[in-house]
């Protein structure tokens, strides 16, 4: 495997587990990740949400300037039974 290959292993993972609160995970990705990633990851979980709630590809592009190509692959994602995003999300938003 690629040494700049994602693991699970790392110690990120226990830092991150640590965090309390939305400032303190917010200042943490701040730290760790450029700015273009952290904005990657906000609207990939904003499209996630939006899917989520069953709004159409064209009004996600709308909102969140997100490409088509960028929705599917979240849509992908949230397809997997072995999803960990859809499950968070399925904790937080009561389904239709």
């Amino acid at each position: 495997m690629a040494k700049d290959h994602p693991t699970g292993k790392s110690n990120l993972y226990q830092a991150i587990l640590q965090l309390q609160t939305p400032e303190e995970c917010y200042r943490f990705f701040q730290d760790v990740c450029s700015y273009a990633e952290l904005s990657a990851m906000e609207q990939r979980y904003d499209i996630a949400e939006m899917l989520n709630r069953r709004c159409i590809y064209t009004e996600i592009m709308e909102k969140t300037g997100a490409s088509s190509a960028i929705i599917s692959r979240v849509s992908r994602v949230l397809g997997d039974p072995e999803s960990e995003l859809k499950r968070r999300l399925d904790q937080r938003e009561p389904q239709p």
